[in-house]
């Protein structure tokens, strides 16, 4: 059925993330970011919210930035 929800958005203004690599961002240890990053950020953000029963979907273009929305349910 329907539940209730939290809806929470994070958006930016940077370069965004290429189509190519949208379906690729959640994966742990996969990073954009070479020596700095460890690719585990998203991935540890997507299991939280998972075990939550929530969902994080992301919208970008290229030079307009990105948006993540995390969805969280509602205790009723």
């Amino acid at each position: 059925g329907h539940k209730d929800y939290m809806e929470i958005r994070v958006a930016d203004t940077g370069l965004g993330i290429a189509k190519e690599e949208l379906s690729r961002i959640f994966e742990p240890f996969y990073t954009t970011k070479g020596q700095h990053g460890t690719g585990l950020g998203l991935a540890v953000i997507w299991g939280i919210v998972d075990r939550h029963d929530g969902t994080v979907k992301v919208e970008s273009e290229g030079g307009k930035g990105t948006t993540f929305i995390v969805h969280l349910p509602l205790e009723n």
